[in-house]
């Protein structure tokens, strides 16, 4: 595939980019078309860019080995799942990939909205992309907007994107419930006890127990033990233990962990801002996979070490 080069300062600088700004010293009736384009799914079925006129096209630009890629993959699948194709068209391309490790990754990743195959790399010539991920956005008219060189971060940025490209674009109320099984689980960035700051997001490739506790919660209290136990026994397998204290003061908290000689990570929500985003009491915990998707939730305490093995074999 032909490459244009950019330079990395470039590259890292550019988040939304808005077309028609880009343009605008060119005439006022000259509109930049996004170049139709016609290629198979992984399941062989046929799919032109055209086909979608009269609904805007989010258009994303990806490989397999892409880390970035990866990285936002659960956020556009979680967008998707929300919005479906009842306001705007999520469409993939996959850059190089053949059919059989983009069919294996999908399906590992149970990547739902519609992946295009673009072998030789010709469409993503067409576009002139640098790399990869790169998003364009095209309006009903197939005309395109604005795009994204790297990365979103998150849902939320998506969805800000599509707000500011397509101001008329309606999307669907947010629910006030928390997070559900199937969902990606709200990222976060809080501070241990001892003054480490730790995000969700790096531990993606792991799996992570997370645990919301109170010291005025016996049954969380009680509990404590075996999660320690697990964590001694899972050093170095891929899964992470978190414990996320909501509301107290970190001396409190020091006192729990220290009379219990716990050594997992133990977070600190001092304005219970994440508790809140979560929308669970305590004890509750999370199981969450790989890929940050929530795949079991317990709203009430453990019995023993065995029973939190069990929910780690459950994935």
């Amino acid at each position: 595939m032909k490459r244009h080069t950019w330079h990395p300062i470039l590259i890292l600088g550019l988040a939304l980019v808005l077309i028609s700004s880009a343009v605008a010293c060119t005439k006022s009736e000259e509109v930049l078309y996004a170049p139709d384009f016609t290629l198979q799914t992984v399941n062989g079925e046929t799919v032109s860019l055209s086909d979608f006129r009269g609904k805007p096209v989010m258009l994303i630009f990806w490989k397999i080995n892409c880390a970035a890629c990866q990285f936002q993959i659960p956020y556009t699948q979680a967008f998707y799942d929300e919005e479906s194709s009842d306001t705007i068209a999520v469409l993939s391309i996959n850059v190089g990939d053949s059919i059989s490790a983009v069919q294996t990754y999908i399906t590992s990743l149970e990547i739902t909205y519609p992946v295009l195959l673009d072998l030789q790399g010709r469409v993503a010539q067409s576009y002139g992309i640098p790399g990869v991920p790169v998003t364009f956005f095209i309006d009903e008219q197939g005309i395109l907007k604005a795009y994204q060189i790297g990365p979103f971060e998150s849902q939320e940025a998506i969805e800000s994107a599509l707000k500011k490209v397509f101001p008329s674009l309606t999307l669907k109320p947010k629910t006030e419930t928390g997070p559900e099984i199937g969902r990606l689980a709200p990222d976060f960035t809080l501070q241990a006890i001892n003054g480490q700051s730790t995000n969700l997001n790096e531990f993606r490739g792991k799996t992570v127990l997370l645990n919301f506790w109170v010291s005025s919660c016996s049954a969380c209290v009680d509990e404590m033990p075996y999660f320690q136990t697990v964590f001694d026994e899972q050093v170095n397998e891929g899964v992470v233990i978190l414990a996320i204290n909501c509301g107290e003061s970190i001396q409190a908290v020091k006192n729990i962990v220290d009379g219990m000689e716990l050594t997992f990570p133990m977070l600190i929500d001092p304005d219970g801002k994440v508790c809140t985003a979560y929308k669970r009491g305590a004890p509750t915990t999370f199981l969450i996979d790989g890929n940050g998707i929530i795949r079991t939730i317990k709203d009430d305490v453990f019995q023993s070490p065995e029973e939190i093995e069990v929910m780690l074999d459950s994935l």
